[in-house]
């Protein structure tokens, strides 16, 4: 988020447009245009969009996902609708050993990030079809169920645009293969289904692997939506109080599991009420979103959490060496203090910092609010000092 306010804005912009007396098809297409636009944020939906208790499962969901590919093909090696040939056997069985490798991948390994995402997808798609069309008409009609699977990690998991490209795959191989046990059934080869049937059984599988997936997406959408604001800031688009209590935790559990240092910052701009006076609160907005960007890039690269807590104050948790984190607290102070800017500004910075042996990590979590209060300490003496400054406090 670039700007304050937006959320206010969009509702004048619609004045403005006129959107809101268009007609229902307008909206209709304005709204599909804009789902499909939506920028995709991976991270947001692996790590808080995700409740906790549901990213530590994701492994062997996806696993039991793809061992269910992996039966249904099994079975079908023993049917008389499924392949026949040296070739057509020997392929469905070298996409068995393949969703065996997935599977243990995804049971076995780390929380899945992007590509694999993306890769399952193709994987579910590509694979999945090229076994399909092995199998006699009907069993590859039925089992054009399974783009369902792909669909539900797509719905929940990646982009509108590469949910409308599965669905899109989707559709072309069901009505396909649907086509294909119509002229069957038209031509006498099968005798149990009649056309009616055949044209029944694929407008069903259309609306449960096609439709279901982008109704669900978007109220999906919407509710983490309305999730993600909860817990941002809106100028800024880091944490709010209420989003960074549970980074906190979160962190806390890493390091005391790793045996790794803590450190909790609070950063303050000096003598921003002068900057409001002086510029406006406009210009101080733009203060802030720039202390905001400067400051996530630091802590990015630190994987650590950041929050705007107050007006102009930011509070900060890394995990990590304690000396680095010493530093960065330094390269903080001066990352966020540079002449060049058109309205520059200088921060004081406290740190508490929770070495990995000390005895407070006995106390439990406490000691989280402990540290935050700690450091906003730190923060005011280095104020009280002149500003510009980092003062660290060991607990």
């Amino acid at each position: 988020m670039a700007s304050g306010g937006r959320d206010f804005d969009e509702v004048a912009s619609l004045r403005r447009t006129g959107r809101h007396r268009r007609g229902v098809v307008a909206k209709l297409a304005a709204s599909t245009s804009d789902w499909y636009h939506a920028p995709h944020d991976f991270d947001w939906i692996i790590n808080h969009r995700s409740t906790r208790p549901l990213t530590g499962i994701i492994r062997v969901v996806f696993g039991t996902a793809v061992l269910m590919y992996a039966l249904t093909s099994i079975l079908m090696l023993s049917s008389d609708l499924g392949p026949s040939g040296t070739f057509e056997v020997g392929w469905v069985v070298f996409v068995l050993f393949t969703q065996a490798l997935v599977a243990a991948r995804c049971v076995l390994g780390p929380i899945p990030g992007k590509k694999f995402f993306i890769g399952f997808l193709a994987f579910g798609d590509i694979l999945t079809t090229s076994v399909l069309v092995l199998y006699e008409p009907i069993a590859s009609l039925i089992g054009t169920v399974l783009f369902a699977v792909t669909g539900a990690f797509c719905t929940y998991f990646l982009s509108p645009r590469l949910l409308v490209a599965h669905l899109v795959w989707t559709a072309t191989f069901i009505i396909g293969f649907g086509i294909r046990v119509l002229v069957s059934v038209l031509d006498g080869d099968v005798g149990y289904i009649d056309a009616p049937s055949v044209v029944t059984a694929t407008v069903v599988l259309l609306l449960a692997t096609v439709g279901v997936p982008v109704f669900a997406q978007v109220a999906w959408t919407t509710l983490s939506n309305d999730a993600k604001r909860s817990v941002l800031d809106p100028l800024t688009g880091v944490f709010n109080r209420r989003g960074i209590d549970s980074e906190l935790l979160d962190l806390w559990r890493h390091a005391r599991k790793e045996g790794k240092s803590m450190a909790f910052v609070v950063v303050d701009i000096d003598k921003f009420k002068a900057v409001n006076d002086n510029f406006g609160h406009s210009r101080g907005d733009e203060v802030i979103i720039r202390v905001a960007d400067r400051l996530r890039r630091l802590v990015r690269q630190e994987g650590g959490a950041l929050a705007r807590t107050g007006g102009e104050e930011f509070l900060v948790a890394l995990v990590g060496d304690a000396r680095r984190m010493v530093d960065l607290g330094l390269e903080m102070v001066q990352a966020l203090c540079d002449q060049r800017d058109d309205i520059p500004v200088t921060v004081s910075v406290g740190m508490a910092l929770l070495r990995e042996d000390s005895a407070l990590w006995d106390v439990g979590t406490s000691v989280v609010g402990r540290a935050v209060r700690t450091a906003d300490t730190a923060m005011y003496r280095s104020k009280q000092s002149g500003g510009n400054r980092l003062i660290v406090d060991e607990i």
